[in-house]
């Protein structure tokens, strides 16, 4: 490793921020950014309980995340102290060896030629989405669109996850998996009751599917239940099920969410891209629902996405463990520091990206994304331990901002405040007042 190599020649001092870390606080990721913006590439902070360096370029991103990731893991504040609270031993917050064996076990139900399977899923659950939409229209009602994102991901990912086992208890499972974000403190009380509210529900349904063994079951439980280890020949316990249960929920819910309701806002924002994804759905698909096979095609609708994932990328902070001594850019790391990376800043590295509050899906053209650094775009962060559910995620986008803009032009509620609050993902605080106008061609 080249980092082994360096770390007998001199190396560069890091500079540290000994100001009040009261935004950390309030807004972490402002805090990050004004990190970044007067100290530049690495830089130490305070982070409860320990001191961290946060890194801001690619190159350092992808040492961490890739080149020598083996010397990084997860034994952090959020991930051990929240994530794990909540999600066990799944693949958000496991280590190697289990990790590995894991991963290796879920991958293939999240290949593309599978995930095919949860095309019709999210398009009906898109269609019951508009048909709300359609009842605010009639009405001139303004709603909240973060809202219904939020109401729409967790029916594509309980459905996904379940198949019809969930319909009953959808509702009171996403209000469950919404309370422990927000509170984010496992030793309160109501995180403990929500938390044995979800137990309850998903130890029910995979007693309920083990007894149904000879159901023909095609969601993601069945494919839990079916996989089989290479070496053993047997199947996950059920505490395991659990835990990757969990860790999918909490990924492809929230995270999805967020993503798809920045892009609304943003496109609120920009109406001449609104025409433009307009005029290529229409002619691309001429009033119909889109299909996979049409994604290439929607060449203008995937950059708006993958635009709106850059400015907020709901996963907006990652943060690692050193294992042993590193060698960064030239800087010193020492064994055991705590390193922190975030997608929200490095979407903002003046180098990578000019102009970088400005919307422009133009950033993604293939030119502009072969030219590009690897790793100044992370909105699903990099390396080994990359989103699992990326394309999951991807496919839900590119079938819901379709589905959407042939049948409606939403607009921005003038006056209400739209702010980014920082928690374990990027959600609008106040959330995001539109009003929907049904279109007439």
């Amino acid at each position: 490793m080249d980092s082994i190599k360096d770390s007998h020649q001199t190396t560069k001092k890091i500079p540290s921020f000994t100001g009040s870390a009261r935004e950390l606080v309030r807004a972490p990721h402002r805090f990050f950014l004004q990190l970044t913006q007067e100290y530049g590439d690495i830089v130490q902070y305070r982070a409860m309980p320990e001191p961290a360096y946060l890194i801001n370029h690619p190159d350092y991103v992808k040492q961490v995340l890739l080149t020598n990731g083996r010397n990084y893991n997860k034994d952090t504040h959020l991930n051990k102290y929240l994530l794990e609270s909540v999600t066990g031993q799944g693949l958000l917050t496991s280590e190697n060896p289990l990790w590995r064996k894991q991963r290796r076990l879920i991958q293939p139900a999240f290949h593309r030629h599978n995930l095919a399977a949860f095309a019709d899923l999210m398009t009906d659950a898109a269609n019951k989405m508009l048909t709300r939409l359609e009842s605010y229209a009639v009405e001139e009602k303004p709603f909240d669109i973060s809202a219904e994102m939020m109401q729409l991901t967790l029916d594509i990912v309980t459905r996904a996850l379940f198949g019809y086992n969930i319909d009953e208890q959808a509702t009171a499972v996403g209000e469950a998996v919404n309370t422990l974000i927000e509170i984010a403190k496992p030793k309160r009380r109501k995180f403990q009751e929500t938390l044995r509210f979800l137990d309850e529900v998903v130890y029910g349904i995979i007693d309920e599917r083990r007894q149904d063994a000879d159901g023909d079951h095609s969601d993601l439980l069945d494919m839990l239940l079916q996989a089989r280890y290479e070496d053993t020949g047997e199947g996950m316990s059920n505490r395991q099920i659990r835990d990757e249960v969990m860790s999918l929920l909490i990924a492809g819910h929230e995270t999805t969410a967020n993503t798809l309701s920045w892009m609304w806002y943003l496109l609120g924002q920009n109406p001449d891209a609104v025409e433009r994804v307009e005029a290529e759905v229409d002619g691309v698909l001429n009033g119909r629902s889109p299909a996979i096979s049409d994604f290439p095609k929607l060449e203008y609708a995937n950059k708006v996405i993958k635009e709106g994932m850059r400015l907020y990328p709901s996963a907006w902070s990652i943060s690692r463990r050193a294992l042993g001594d590193d060698v960064i850019g030239g800087y010193q790391i020492p064994d055991r520091s705590v390193i922190a990376l975030s997608p929200y800043t490095m979407h903002r590295h003046p180098a990578f990206w000019p102009d970088p509050e400005r919307f422009d899906p133009e950033r993604f053209t293939p030119e502009m994304e072969n030219g590009r650094h690897r790793y100044a775009y992370i909105p699903f962060g990099g390396g080994a331990r990359k989103c699992i559910g990326d394309q999951f995620a991807l496919m839900e986008s590119m079938i819901i901002l379709p589905m959407t803009l042939q049948r409606f032009r939403l607009y921005l509620v003038p006056d209400h405040p739209v702010e980014a609050h920082a928690l374990v993902t990027l959600r609008p605080k106040h959330g995001i007042l539109m009003k929907a106008a049904r279109r007439t061609s």
